[in-house]
Protein backbone atom coordinates (compact mmCIF):
# COMPACT_ATOMS: atom_id res chain seq x y z
CA UNK A 1 0.00 0.00 0.00
CA UNK A 2 1.13 3.62 -1.12
CA UNK A 3 1.70 5.33 1.93
CA UNK A 4 1.32 9.65 2.38
CA UNK A 5 2.77 11.82 5.32
CA UNK A 6 0.59 14.76 5.25
CA UNK A 7 1.35 17.91 7.36
CA UNK A 8 -1.34 20.10 8.62
CA UNK A 9 -0.60 23.22 9.55
CA UNK A 10 -2.27 25.53 12.27
CA UNK A 11 -1.96 28.51 14.28
CA UNK A 12 -5.78 29.69 15.22
CA UNK A 13 -8.71 29.75 13.43
CA UNK A 14 -10.57 26.79 14.81
CA UNK A 15 -13.30 27.07 12.29
CA UNK A 16 -11.58 26.33 9.75
CA UNK A 17 -9.12 23.93 11.42
CA UNK A 18 -11.88 22.00 11.47
CA UNK A 19 -13.30 22.02 8.03
CA UNK A 20 -9.97 21.63 6.97
CA UNK A 21 -8.79 18.18 9.28
CA UNK A 22 -12.87 17.21 8.84
CA UNK A 23 -13.05 16.99 4.94
CA UNK A 24 -9.63 15.51 4.66
CA UNK A 25 -10.26 12.82 7.12
CA UNK A 26 -13.56 11.94 5.09
CA UNK A 27 -12.31 12.22 1.24
CA UNK A 28 -8.86 10.88 1.81
CA UNK A 29 -8.33 7.05 2.37
CA UNK A 30 -7.45 6.21 5.73
CA UNK A 31 -5.31 3.26 4.77
CA UNK A 32 -3.35 5.91 1.96
CA UNK A 33 -2.12 8.42 4.47
CA UNK A 34 -1.17 9.56 7.95
CA UNK A 35 -2.16 13.22 9.29
CA UNK A 36 0.36 14.67 11.32
CA UNK A 37 -0.41 18.19 12.61
CA UNK A 38 1.80 20.80 13.57
CA UNK A 39 0.59 23.72 15.65
CA UNK A 40 2.72 26.54 16.06
CA UNK A 41 1.47 28.36 18.90
CA UNK A 42 -2.74 28.30 19.30
CA UNK A 43 -4.20 29.96 21.58
CA UNK A 44 -7.79 28.86 21.18
CA UNK A 45 -9.80 26.03 20.87
CA UNK A 46 -7.90 24.71 18.17
CA UNK A 47 -5.79 22.66 20.11
CA UNK A 48 -9.02 20.79 22.16
CA UNK A 49 -10.12 20.08 18.69
CA UNK A 50 -7.39 18.40 17.04
CA UNK A 51 -6.46 16.72 20.28
CA UNK A 52 -9.86 14.68 20.15
CA UNK A 53 -9.03 13.74 16.68
CA UNK A 54 -5.48 13.03 18.35
CA UNK A 55 -7.22 10.53 20.33
CA UNK A 56 -9.42 9.14 18.36
CA UNK A 57 -6.77 7.40 15.87
CA UNK A 58 -7.40 10.00 13.20
CA UNK A 59 -4.28 12.29 13.72
CA UNK A 60 -1.45 10.35 13.35
CA UNK A 61 1.49 12.97 14.93
CA UNK A 62 0.66 16.40 16.60
CA UNK A 63 2.92 18.44 17.91
CA UNK A 64 2.70 21.41 19.71
CA UNK A 65 4.82 24.63 19.70
CA UNK A 66 4.76 26.71 22.57
CA UNK A 67 3.33 30.08 21.57
CA UNK A 68 5.89 32.63 20.10
CA UNK A 69 8.51 30.70 20.24
CA UNK A 70 8.43 29.44 16.10
CA UNK A 71 10.41 31.88 13.87
CA UNK A 72 8.68 33.45 10.81
CA UNK A 73 8.26 32.39 8.46
CA UNK A 74 5.75 29.70 10.96
CA UNK A 75 5.17 27.43 7.86
CA UNK A 76 8.17 26.55 7.17
CA UNK A 77 10.10 26.10 10.59
CA UNK A 78 6.90 23.21 10.95
CA UNK A 79 7.81 21.56 7.66
CA UNK A 80 11.07 21.36 9.31
CA UNK A 81 9.79 20.28 12.16
CA UNK A 82 7.62 17.20 10.24
CA UNK A 83 10.49 16.37 8.07
CA UNK A 84 12.45 15.70 10.81
CA UNK A 85 10.03 13.90 13.10
CA UNK A 86 9.33 11.13 10.24
CA UNK A 87 12.58 10.60 9.17
CA UNK A 88 12.65 7.22 10.44
CA UNK A 89 9.05 6.43 8.82
CA UNK A 90 8.35 3.77 5.97
CA UNK A 91 6.33 6.44 3.33
CA UNK A 92 6.15 7.19 -0.55
CA UNK A 93 4.62 10.66 -0.75
CA UNK A 94 4.61 13.43 1.17
CA UNK A 95 2.46 16.24 1.53
CA UNK A 96 1.60 19.74 3.05
CA UNK A 97 -1.86 21.34 3.59
CA UNK A 98 -2.66 24.82 4.83
CA UNK A 99 -5.54 24.79 7.63
CA UNK A 100 -7.99 26.62 5.61
CA UNK A 101 -7.78 24.00 2.33
CA UNK A 102 -10.99 21.90 1.79
CA UNK A 103 -9.73 18.84 -0.27
CA UNK A 104 -11.74 16.98 -2.46
CA UNK A 105 -12.26 13.45 -2.80
CA UNK A 106 -9.73 11.70 -5.31
CA UNK A 107 -6.86 14.65 -4.94
CA UNK A 108 -3.93 12.46 -3.26
CA UNK A 109 -4.72 9.83 -6.03
CA UNK A 110 -4.54 12.30 -8.74
CA UNK A 111 -1.63 13.72 -7.45
CA UNK A 112 0.72 10.70 -7.02
CA UNK A 113 -1.17 9.83 -10.79
CA UNK A 114 0.87 12.54 -12.17
CA UNK A 115 4.02 12.25 -10.34
CA UNK A 116 4.57 8.81 -11.36
CA UNK A 117 3.65 9.46 -14.75
CA UNK A 118 6.12 12.55 -14.79
CA UNK A 119 9.25 11.80 -13.03
CA UNK A 120 11.11 14.80 -13.64
CA UNK A 121 8.21 16.65 -12.24
CA UNK A 122 9.28 17.20 -8.16
CA UNK A 123 5.91 18.79 -7.02
CA UNK A 124 2.08 18.34 -7.68
CA UNK A 125 0.48 21.57 -6.25
CA UNK A 126 -3.39 20.87 -5.96
CA UNK A 127 -4.58 24.20 -5.81
CA UNK A 128 -5.49 26.68 -8.34
CA UNK A 129 -8.26 29.52 -8.78
CA UNK A 130 -8.56 32.65 -10.21
CA UNK A 131 -5.55 34.47 -7.85
CA UNK A 132 -3.29 31.35 -8.97
CA UNK A 133 -3.40 32.51 -12.37
CA UNK A 134 -3.08 35.55 -11.90
CA UNK A 135 0.09 35.12 -9.48
CA UNK A 136 1.55 32.36 -10.85
CA UNK A 137 1.38 32.75 -15.07
CA UNK A 138 0.37 29.00 -16.46
CA UNK A 139 3.01 28.49 -19.56
CA UNK A 140 1.05 25.29 -20.78
CA UNK A 141 -1.94 23.52 -20.36
CA UNK A 142 -2.07 19.56 -20.90
CA UNK A 143 -3.33 16.12 -19.81
CA UNK A 144 -1.17 14.40 -17.48
CA UNK A 145 -2.47 9.95 -16.58
CA UNK A 146 -5.77 11.19 -17.30
CA UNK A 147 -5.63 14.27 -15.93
CA UNK A 148 -5.97 17.81 -17.00
CA UNK A 149 -2.88 19.75 -15.36
CA UNK A 150 -1.37 23.58 -16.05
CA UNK A 151 2.22 23.42 -16.16
CA UNK A 152 3.79 26.74 -14.48
CA UNK A 153 7.17 28.00 -13.72
CA UNK A 154 6.03 28.90 -9.82
CA UNK A 155 2.61 27.39 -7.52
CA UNK A 156 1.49 28.77 -4.38
CA UNK A 157 2.17 26.74 -1.83
CA UNK A 158 -1.65 25.99 0.10
CA UNK A 159 -1.81 21.94 -0.93
CA UNK A 160 1.67 20.68 -2.77
CA UNK A 161 2.49 17.04 -2.89
CA UNK A 162 6.11 15.36 -3.33
CA UNK A 163 7.95 11.73 -3.33
CA UNK A 164 9.41 10.94 0.06
CA UNK A 165 13.47 12.09 -1.26
CA UNK A 166 11.96 15.12 -2.26
CA UNK A 167 13.64 17.02 0.63
CA UNK A 168 17.19 14.98 0.41
CA UNK A 169 16.93 16.05 -3.08
CA UNK A 170 16.39 19.69 -2.85
CA UNK A 171 16.94 21.00 0.86
CA UNK A 172 14.48 22.24 3.73
CA UNK A 173 12.71 25.79 3.49
CA UNK A 174 14.56 28.20 5.26
CA UNK A 175 13.54 29.11 8.52
CA UNK A 176 14.05 32.21 10.65
CA UNK A 177 13.92 34.33 7.83
CA UNK A 178 10.96 36.37 8.59
CA UNK A 179 7.55 37.05 6.68
CA UNK A 180 8.95 37.93 3.82
CA UNK A 181 7.94 36.43 -0.15
CA UNK A 182 11.65 34.69 -0.59
CA UNK A 183 11.11 33.48 3.18
CA UNK A 184 7.73 31.50 2.52
CA UNK A 185 8.11 28.02 1.37
CA UNK A 186 6.09 28.60 -1.90
CA UNK A 187 8.11 31.18 -3.29
CA UNK A 188 11.73 29.75 -1.54
CA UNK A 189 11.33 26.33 -4.09
CA UNK A 190 9.57 28.72 -6.74
CA UNK A 191 12.63 30.30 -7.40
CA UNK A 192 15.05 27.09 -6.81
CA UNK A 193 13.77 25.36 -9.32
CA UNK A 194 12.73 28.16 -12.07
CA UNK A 195 16.44 28.67 -11.66
CA UNK A 196 17.19 24.90 -12.06
CA UNK A 197 14.43 24.85 -15.38
CA UNK A 198 12.38 22.63 -13.69
CA UNK A 199 8.36 23.57 -13.85
CA UNK A 200 5.59 22.41 -11.25
CA UNK A 201 2.66 20.76 -12.46
CA UNK A 202 -0.81 21.99 -10.77
CA UNK A 203 -3.97 20.11 -10.75
CA UNK A 204 -6.98 22.18 -10.79
CA UNK A 205 -10.47 21.30 -9.23
CA UNK A 206 -9.40 19.15 -6.59
CA UNK A 207 -9.33 21.85 -3.65
CA UNK A 208 -11.27 24.73 -2.37
CA UNK A 209 -9.17 27.96 -0.01
CA UNK A 210 -12.08 29.21 2.47
CA UNK A 211 -9.17 31.47 4.29
CA UNK A 212 -8.02 34.08 1.45
CA UNK A 213 -9.26 37.17 3.53
CA UNK A 214 -7.77 36.06 6.65
CA UNK A 215 -4.71 33.91 5.78
CA UNK A 216 -1.89 32.86 8.11
CA UNK A 217 0.61 35.26 6.62
CA UNK A 218 -1.50 38.58 6.11
CA UNK A 219 -2.38 38.10 9.75
CA UNK A 220 1.06 37.95 10.26
CA UNK A 221 2.21 40.97 8.41
CA UNK A 222 -0.66 42.49 9.70
CA UNK A 223 0.64 42.14 13.60
CA UNK A 224 3.80 43.33 12.70
CA UNK A 225 1.86 46.63 11.15
CA UNK A 226 2.74 45.87 7.32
Amino acid sequence: MTRTIIIVTTCGRPELTRMCLNYLIERTPRGERDIVVVDNGSRDKTLDYIYALFRKGDIYRFLVNKCDTVPQWQKSYAIQEAVHLTRMEQFDYFAWIDNDIEVQKGWLAAARDILKARPDIQVCSVHDDEEQDANHPTVVTTEIAGHDVKIRETANGALWVMRREFFDMHGLPPAGQGIRGEAAEDWYYSGYFKGKGMPFIVLPGYSTHHGRKDSAKKAALKKLGK
